[in-house]
């Protein structure tokens, strides 16, 4: 088995989605963000290297295996994220069109457990995670951490953002209300999500 982890700089993270054939997400979040404890993954399902960041500003793959650190900010081109995370994220599920999103058309290019998401101007804007990519922190040990608040009002559910409201945030949801509820998916960026 392989671990894929998400390093969470003063305990931030986030995410949800919807799918037609492969899957979709939305929202408008950000914040330099990630997990603090690794989640085991089926080899099969990953690329060759371990391990990525999700940022509240894109996605980073940390130096692995004498390669060198590679940023994939949100605004990159759709042909050269795609590449550059081909080898991390193993192979494309499927490439979805919404048209009818909150925020514009949107295209989705989903693997597994993450889906990445583009503009009309095929740049990268946001993404989308669900295992093996989420924490394997409780809710109350999430709502514990620095930067971490429930969203009170939310209509989505047990809704939480990680980072401060002022900047970018990452987004995320609880998949119950109890203390011991797990992180069911974390977002960032721009996503097909409706409120």
């Amino acid at each position: 088995m392989r671990h894929a982890g998400l390093l969470l700089p003063v305990l931030l993270l986030a995410a949800c989605g919807q799918s037609g054939e492969g899957g979709a997400s939305g929202a408008e979040p950000d914040g330099e963000a990630a997990v603090s404890d690794a989640v085991a993954a089926d080899e099969a399902s990953l690329g060759p290297k371990d391990m990525i960041d999700l940022q509240a500003s894109g996605i980073t793959v940390p130096a692995q295996d004498g390669d060198e650190t590679l940023e994939v900010p949100f605004g990159s081109l759709r042909e050269a994220t795609e590449a550059t995370l081909a080898g991390v994220l193993g192979d494309v599920l499927s490439r979805q069109e919404y048209e009818e999103c909150p925020g514009g058309p949107l295209a989705v290019t989903e693997y597994a457990g993450l889906s990445l998401t583009f503009n009309e101007d095929d740049r990268f804007v946001g993404w989308f995670a669900r295992a093996p990519y989420t924490p394997a922190d409780s809710r109350s040990a999430m709502l514990a951490a620095d930067g971490v608040m429930l969203e009170e009002d939310s209509t989505l559910g047990e809704e939480f953002t990680i980072g401060d409201p002022a900047g970018p945030i990452i987004s995320g949801l609880f998949a119950g209300e109890g203390d011991d509820a797990a992180v069911e998916a974390l977002w960032a960026g721009t996503n097909c999500i409706f409120r």
